[in-house]
């Protein structure tokens, strides 16, 4: 058989190895449910606006990376072990309408918590970037925390731990 005229344009194959992260966190995706080193994944669905201007605010702003977004309507967010999905509500598969036709809407008081190791300078630099916050006086008891909004409304509240705070062990 004569060889393929095109084969002197294509580059060589290369084996590419992937990020160890990407492949540790690909590996406790796949594993198969109900074993015992398998655990939940922390998720939250917020009601958005505009999924564009949504996603680009929780990346460019609270440190989110998407992960899939198989539809205008529709997003995958990931922050460490926080999985958010963004939805914009109607009567569109997945938009969670009610069979009255009630809608979901974005805001509300339900609010996610990020942790932030300097909540001073964070705040500042939202505050510069042009955030909307609900409260931004740092305030608390066990933490310091504000509550800022996403373009939608939705709550998020930001917190530094004070000293003492600690995480139950897993």
């Amino acid at each position: 058989m004569p060889a393929d005229p095109l084969d002197a344009l294509r580059l060589p194959i290369v084996p590419v190895e992937p990020r160890p992260e990407f492949a540790e966190a690909l590996l406790r995706r796949i594993q198969p449910l109900g074993r015992p080193e398998r655990r939940a994944t922390p998720t939250i669905r917020y009601f958005v606006n505009d999924l564009d201007t949504a996603v680009d605010f929780y990346c460019r702003h609270l440190g989110f990376e998407a992960e899939l977004r198989p539809s205008p309507v529709f997003a995958m967010l990931y922050r460490g072990d926080l999985r958010l999905l963004l939805n914009v509500p109607g009567t569109h598969p997945g938009g969670h309408a009610l069979p009255d036709g009630t809608l979901p809407t974005p805001g509300g008081w339900n609010r996610i918590l990020i942790q932030v190791a300097d909540l001073d300078a964070t705040v500042e630099s939202l505050r510069r970037a042009g955030v909307r916050f609900r409260d931004d006086r740092p305030s608390g008891v066990a933490v310091r925390a504000v509550l800022l909004e996403d373009p939608s409304g939705n709550p998020i509240e930001l917190f530094e731990p004070a000293r003492g705070y600690h995480e139950r062990a897993r």
